[in-house]
C-alpha cells in the first residue's frame, strides 16, 4: 500500500511539472525515477519534494547560464561583423552605375562567387569607400555589354534548378577576349566557367565527393575534370594527394580513352591517354611505360600538367617534358609526333586513384 501511494505522489509530481514547466519534459523520467528513490526514506515527502526543489533549481541555473552565453555570442558576433562589414546585409539591394548604365542586384548575389574581387569589395566593409557617381550609385569602370551578361549568369545561378542548366555567356571576336579579361580581372573566371570532377569509371557507391574539385575513391576510379555550361579548353591543372594508395594524373583526347576495358586500368593505360603514374614511377603513354626516377604519392604531394601535358611537375621540380632541352633528369615526356597541335583543345584532365585528390588549380586556354 505505502510503495502504491510513493508512486501515486511521485508520478503527481511528474505531472504537474510536465504541465506547468513544459520546457522541463526532457527530465521528467529522471525526476520520476528520483522521486521514487526518496520515496523510500523515513520523511518521503518532504524529502522528495526537497530533492525536487533542488533538482528544478539546478535545471533552471544551466538553462539561464546557457541563454546568457548564446546571448554573449550573439552580441560578440554582431559586433564584429559590425567592425567588418559596417550596417549591411546580404539582402541588401546595391545600385549601380556599370559604365554609365544604372542596375540594381543584391549583394549576396553580387558576391556570391567566394574568395572574388567583388565579393571582397561589396562584401559591405569597403562600401564608404568605393567609387560612386553623383547619385550616390557605386560606379563600375566596365562595360555595360561585358558586365551585365555576368551579372545575368549570377542572377541566374542564384535560381537555378535541375531542369534547366546553366549556360556561361557567350560572346564572339574580340568581345570575348575583353570579356576573359574582366571576368579574370575580378576573379571570377571559376564561377562563371565551373569544373567540376565526375566519375569516368567506377563504383558510385565506393566514391565520395567532397567538394566539386575532391573527391575519396575507397575503391579504383577514374574522374575526369569536367566542363560544365561552357566549352573553354583547360591548359593546365594542379592537383593535391590526400592520403592515396595508387594514383595516376594525365589526360585523354577526346571522346576517346575507354577505361572499361579491366578493373586495374587507368589514365596513361589505355589509347588515346597519357599520365604521371606515381605509384609505379613512371610516365605513360597509350600503355607504355618510361621510368622517372624517385616519384612517391605521399600526402601533400602537388602534381602539375602544363600545357596540355607538356610538362610535368611534381612538388615544383620538372620530372617530364616534351622539350628537346631537358633538365636535371627531366624524362623525355613523348615525341612530338604524338601530338596534333589542332587537337590539343579537345584534351581533358583525367585522374585515377584509390584514395583522395582535390584539384587546386586549372588554367584555360585564352
Amino acid at each position: 500500500e505505502h510503495s502504491d501511494q510513493r508512486s501515486a505522489i511521485s508520478d503527481w509530481y511528474s505531472n504537474s511539472i510536465a504541465r506547468i514547466l513544459p520546457e522541463y519534459n526532457p527530465v521528467v523520467p529522471y525526476i520520476t525515477k528520483r522521486l521514487h528513490q526518496d520515496m523510500t526514506k523515513d520523511d518521503p515527502v518532504g524529502d522528495a519534494l526537497a530533492s525536487l526543489s533542488k533538482l528544478l533549481k539546478d535545471r533552471e541555473e544551466e538553462l539561464e547560464a546557457r541563454e546568457e552565453k548564446l546571448l554573449s555570442e550573439q552580441k560578440n558576433f554582431e559586433r564584429e561583423r559590425f567592425a567588418v562589414y559596417g550596417d549591411t546585409h546580404p539582402s541588401d539591394v546595391l545600385h549601380l552605375n556599370v559604365g554609365g548604365t544604372k542596375t540594381a542586384v543584391l549583394r549576396r548575389t553580387l558576391t556570391s562567387v567566394l574568395g572574388s574581387m567583388l565579393a571582397s569589395r561589396f562584401s559591405g566593409r569597403w562600401d564608404d569607400s568605393i567609387e560612386k557617381d553623383k547619385d550616390g550609385n557605386f560606379f563600375i569602370d566596365q562595360p555595360f555589354s561585358l558586365f551585365e551578361p555576368m551579372l545575368d549568369y549570377l542572377r541566374n545561378r542564384s535560381n537555378g534548378t535541375e531542369l534547366y542548366s546553366l549556360q556561361s555567356p557567350l560572346f564572339e571576336g574580340p568581345q570575348l577576349t575583353h570579356f576573359y579579361r574582366m571576368v579574370e580581372y575580378y576573379g571570377m573566371t571559376h564561377g562563371i566557367f565551373p569544373t567540376h570532377l565526375t566519375l569516368d569509371f567506377g563504383s558510385k557507391e565506393a566514391v565520395e565527393m567532397i567538394s566539386p574539385w575532391k573527391a575519396n575513391a575507397k575503391e579504383w576510379a577514374t574522374f575526369e575534370v569536367s566542363l560544365i555550361g561552357h566549352a573553354r579548353s583547360i591548359k593546365s591543372f594542379e592537383v593535391s594527394l590526400g592520403s592515396v594508395q595508387r594514383i595516376q594524373i594525365g589526360w585523354k583526347y577526346g571522346s576517346e580513352g575507354n577505361f572499361s576495358g579491366g578493373n586495374s586500368l587507368g589514365v596513361g593505360d589505355v589509347a588515346a591517354t597519357s599520365a604521371i603514374d606515381l605509384s609505379r614511377s613512371c610516365y605513360l603513354f597509350d600503355g607504355t611505360s618510361t621510368s622517372i626516377h624517385g616519384l612517391e604519392h605521399k600526402e601533400g604531394t602537388i602534381v602539375r600538367s602544363e600545357d596540355y601535358g607538356k610538362n610535368w611537375y611534381v612538388d615544383g621540380k620538372l620530372v617530364a617534358t616534351a622539350s628537346e632541352t631537358r633538365e636535371d633528369g627531366a624524362v623525355q615526356s613523348f615525341e612530338s609526333t604524338h601530338w596534333d597541335p589542332n587537337g590539343w583543345i579537345h584534351m581533358h584532365p583525367v585522374i585515377s586513384v584509390k584514395g583522395e585528390v582535390e584539384i587546386t588549380s586549372v588554367e584555360f586556354k585564352v
